[in-house]
């Protein structure tokens, strides 16, 4: 290739980007470039031609519309937010798009001096990984809504490593840790445990929280490795038989929605009644093994936004009865 040809080649391609990427519109470019105006459209058409832009019209962000608008409507949501994936994708590959979409929506909702609230699980920690620094947001307070492992889970989807990772991305932000097991053996040690300044100190922002932000456990991915790290040998796994098909907050449900009030008086995490009273309770969820799962916290009211994959929406439509 000639001196000439790179030079073209490089020209197109700055041209391209200040338009198709930045959103200058011709004029704009004229003057930055020192280029006619009826000469860019000329070399944005020959860039087109060379294939140096590609245009390509998903038509998928149609069908996911429809069903957001579904969701949204049958189940009386702020927000029901179905995110396209691709035909054939793995699952790690539509969680990795489901974070992205979710961290998108969550750093427009953030706003400053709030008190937001993390569960835990690869689901919110795959979101919460995708939020960038935000300068325009400060004095944002985030604290876990519920104790830690019984088991060994990776640090990084631990709701305690979620809420500092959140506050470092936000200005002149803190977080608070729950220095306690997610369940405990009696209510004596619970009481003892949640006696502590920093737990009541957290305690305290749950009665105040503006945003909730958690993820939704399934009875059929009880023997994944991220699930049986958190919750090995709390016997939590019988809890999630029968008729229980999901639980938030270590809390299990029906697909009806109706709540296993029975399972462990001693849990430590923020009450489901409580979760609901929150202004703005995001719920991101995605698979089609938590089809039925979704659809029973839907039907309990507990998120008010839902943000999943244009399967899993799907996958929640044929288990609606």
């Amino acid at each position: 290739m000639s001196k000439f040809d790179v030079e073209k080649i490089n020209q197109l391609i700055e041209i391209s980007k200040l338009y198709y990427q930045d959103g200058l519109n011709q004029s704009s470019i004229s003057r930055q470039v020192h280029i006619h105006r009826t000469e860019i459209s000329r070399l944005l058409k020959e860039a087109r031609a060379l294939g140096i832009v590609k245009i390509e019209i998903d038509s998928t962000f149609g069908a996911s519309e429809k069903l957001s608008h579904e969701l949204q409507s049958y189940f009386h949501l702020k927000k029901a937010i179905v995110i396209p994936t691709k035909p054939g994708s793995s699952y790690a590959d539509d969680l990795k798009t489901v974070g992205s979409y979710a961290s998108n929506y969550i750093q427009e909702q953030l706003f400053s001096d709030s008190i937001v609230g993390l569960s835990w699980g690869r689901t919110l920690a795959t979101t919460i990984h995708c939020i960038t620094p935000i300068n325009s947001i400060s004095n944002v307070t985030s604290v876990p809504m519920i104790g830690g492992p019984i088991g060994t889970l990776d640090v990084n989807y631990q709701a305690n490593n979620l809420v500092h990772e959140l506050a470092n991305n936000l200005k002149n932000s803190r977080s608070y840790t729950l220095d306690a097991p997610v369940m405990v053996s009696n209510s004596a040690l619970k009481q003892e445990l949640l006696a502590s300044p920093n737990s009541q100190a957290v305690l305290d922002f749950w009665n105040k929280m503006d945003i909730a932000i958690f993820g939704i456990g399934s009875s059929e991915i009880t023997n994944n490795l991220t699930w049986r790290g958190f919750y090995e040998g709390t016997g939590f796994k019988k809890a999630l038989s029968g008729t229980t098909v999901g639980d938030i907050l270590s809390q299990p449900y029906s697909i009806t929605g109706e709540l296993n009030k029975s399972f462990n008086s001693n849990l430590i995490g923020l009450k489901l009644e409580s979760l609901k009273k929150i202004p703005l309770r995001i719920a991101i969820a995605t698979g089609e093994n938590k089809a039925n799962a979704i659809l029973g916290a839907l039907r309990l009211q507990a998120p008010n936004v839902l943000i999943t994959s244009d399967k899993t929406a799907i996958a929640i439509k044929r288990a609606i009865k």
